[in-house]
């Protein structure tokens, strides 16, 4: 069985300012490098796929080659969305038996919780990790309310996420025939039928968005580095 990762890196972070997320350095490292060596670290994981930045591919290149690394790893040009950079990254790894998809861009992600998910997908076909809403859960329209929803039927989605290779293919292959834009993976699988379950994720494992979350990531990578 050959377990592969994609690692999702092209976002331009039109959000945070700081040009490729990617390439963005916390506590002195690039969320590519980490993300990257998350899954060297994994004797799972066979084979990586990078999708880069296009305008930055050399870049993200030289990242990926300074680690060393010893599994191969292989950087392509991303698309102008997520959704199309996976599809591309998709089409590098023929022959695959699982894939786990991960953003770069959330650099506390686990080993163990990479493990969560590809068990959880190795009998079901798709997994995801979520956490549910602290906060009370609110439909609007405009700035009216509309109707409170029941949080305990809420997660809030997380990656890694791990599918059969096949199974996700497929269902990218679909979306882009039909033209579904999806907000992860998970939901392009769940749109073909193919029940996806759900595990516990990570609180720790947080996005960067936004300027104000380079302050928090940084101070919990300080905290988690310096105990190593």
């Amino acid at each position: 069985m050959e377990v592969v990762a994609i690692v999702a890196a092209a976002g331009l972070g039109t959000r945070l300012g700081r040009g490729s997320k990617a390439l963005v350095q916390l506590n002195g490292r690039t969320l590519l490098a980490r993300a990257v060596e998350l899954f060297l670290a994994l004797d799972e994981v066979t084979r990586i796929v990078v999708v880069g930045p296009p305008e930055r591919l050399e870049a993200a290149g030289a990242e990926v080659k300074a680690l060393l690394p010893r599994k191969s790893v292989d950087v392509c040009p991303g698309g102008e969305s997520r959704q199309q950079s996976v599809r591309a990254g998709l089409l590098r790894l023929a022959g695959a038996d699982y894939v786990l998809v991960h953003d770069a861009a959330r650099p506390l992600a686990t080993r163990a919780l990479c493990r969560r998910v590809l068990a959880a997908a190795l009998e079901s076909g798709a997994a995801f990790p979520g956490l549910p809403p602290r906060d009370a859960v609110k439909r609007v329209e405009g700035q009216r309310l509309v109707e409170s929803l029941d949080r305990t039927r809420i997660v809030l989605a997380q990656t890694p996420q791990a599918f059969a290779y096949q199974l996700l293919l497929k269902a990218h292959l679909e979306a882009h025939e039909t033209g579904l834009a999806g907000d992860d993976d998970a939901q392009l699988v769940a749109a073909t039928g193919h029940p996806v379950t759900v595990v516990a994720g990570e609180a720790t494992n947080l996005k960067l968005t936004t300027a104000e979350d380079v302050e928090v990531l940084e101070a919990l990578l300080r905290e988690q580095e310096a105990v190593r």
